[in-house]
């Protein structure tokens, strides 16, 4: 019994991995995102403070 209960919870997480891999990869894309428009954001915000005097 415990094997076949070890095999289902195997069949059932291991294609799970590639999915989870995919989804880490995607998250660290978007952070990578956030912070280059953060960095242009801020940049904007110099030069608008600069130009305008605000």
């Amino acid at each position: 019994m415990d094997n076949e209960l070890l095999g289902i919870v195997v069949g059932i997480v291991l294609p799970l991995y590639p999915l989870l891999f995919a989804i880490y990869q995607k998250i660290g894309r978007y952070d990578e995102v956030v912070e280059e428009f953060k960095k242009l954001q801020n940049e904007h915000q110099h030069y608008k403070d600069t130009n305008h005097g605000t």
